[in-house]
């Protein structure tokens, strides 16, 4: 197992494939932080509170990360050698190996996101006259983030296993959430903090601007869907192999 995973690992940052990779995975929290103008209204915040704002657009990584846990899977399908890698290491191997994989380049990823993006919002507070100040809420919502991730990756990568197809899963992980999750964000958030991507979300960002769900809840819920996910991605995978 540890060689199948070290090689998913290796396929995931070799070549070009690790910039694609990054570019998708800052994709939605650049999406969120321009989307939603309240993020540069800093006027009469404390420090603390300001700099959580800035940093508040981590938590949707999470989402990203659905999509780099898919790539693992996708990617073989989309060229064919997918039938390959299951003839050498066998399906059980393939499938927990990939997951894995696809979770530890999310956290990867997501932990350099994070980085850049704590770095490029202590220059916009200081050129705003306000300061960097890591308080608690905002050490939590990283925290949070990640875990998001780790979930976030082992749901796209149960997705992959289902559609078995690069181009519709990027729909499912990528278009679904910008064009519906977040409109119903905005219209039916009763709704909306229900979703996959919205509970990733908002255990990074609890009870985000009052739509989304607290952490407890967002945790269980997003829990369901991952373990659900997964375990109909091994049924299928089982049976196409059987």
């Amino acid at each position: 197992m540890t060689s199948v995973i070290r090689s998913e690992l290796l396929r995931s940052v070799s070549g070009f494939s690790v910039l694609a990779i990054f570019l998708v995975a800052v994709l939605l929290p650049v999406y969120v932080l321009c989307s939603d103008g309240s993020h540069f209204d800093l006027a009469g915040l404390e420090p603390a509170a300001a700099t959580l704002q800035v940093l508040q657009p981590l938590a949707w990584t999470a989402l990203s990360a659905a999509f780099v846990g898919a790539y693992t899977v996708t990617r073989e399908y989309y060229y064919g050698s997918m039938d390959r890698t299951l003839v050498a290491v066998g399906f059980r191997r393939a499938f927990a190996g990939k997951l894995v994989a696809g979770a530890l380049v999310a956290v990867g990823t997501s932990l350099v996101i994070c980085v850049l993006w704590t770095a490029a919002a202590a220059i916009l507070l200081t050129r705003e006259g306000q300061s960097f100040v890591l308080g608690d809420d905002a050490w939590g919502m990283c925290g949070g983030a990640l875990v998001g991730a780790v979930l976030g990756a082992l749901l796209g990568g149960a997705i992959g296993w289902i559609t078995r197809n690069y181009y519709v899963t990027a729909v499912i992980l990528l278009a679904y959430p910008l064009a519906v999750e977040f409109a119903l964000l905005r219209t039916a958030p009763e709704v909306a903090r229900y979703s996959p991507g919205m509970v990733l979300a908002a255990i990074g960002a609890p009870a985000y601007q009052g739509r989304l769900l607290d952490l407890l809840p967002a945790l269980g819920v997003a829990l369901v869907w991952t373990g659900g996910l997964v375990g109909i991605a091994w049924a299928r995978g089982r049976r196409a192999v059987a």
